[in-house]
């Protein structure tokens, strides 16, 4: 681990040009810790999508009157499209603040999760148990789906 090889390297020397070695091999076991934090959380958001992508697939061939039940979503719209049609589902924004701190203002930022559905009409009457799922699409805030 950086900071246990730096302890020794930083205690074997006094002179000047050690110290400088110090607090060089400092400032890069910082960076490195946070350059690992970086690849962390970029990879676990990167699980999170995968867990998600395969929660929605299990949804393939179920009438959209069967996801509405499981997950209580309603759609907003829906669009046609050569094979049917994308029903655009939406969550209720989440906001995020950041702190003001002495050089910058509070920031807020809200954001949502968009979940598309795409569905084929299987025939009959145009009720939500005659639309079957064939995919699924999603982008923002997505972590929080009832699926």
């Amino acid at each position: 681990m950086p900071g246990e090889s730096l302890a020794v390297f930083v205690s074997s020397g006094s002179t000047g040009a050690a110290r400088q070695r110090a607090s060089i091999a400092i400032s890069f076991g910082f960076l490195s810790v946070f350059m690992v934090g970086c690849q962390t959380a970029q990879d676990r958001q990167l699980a999170i999508d995968a867990g998600m992508n395969a929660r929605l697939e299990r949804y393939n061939g179920v009438s959209m009157a069967e996801f509405q039940s499981r997950t209580g979503m309603l759609p907003i719209d829906a669009y046609p499209v050569s094979e049917g049609r994308v029903f655009v589902f939406r969550t209720v924004p989440v906001c995020m603040t950041l702190p003001a701190t002495n050089v910058t203002p509070m920031i807020t930022r809200a954001a949502l999760c968009q979940l598309l559905i795409r569905a084929a009409h299987k025939g009959g009457a145009g009720t939500a148990d005659k639309w079957i799922i064939k995919g699924t699409a999603h982008a923002g805030a997505c972590n929080n789906l009832p699926v």
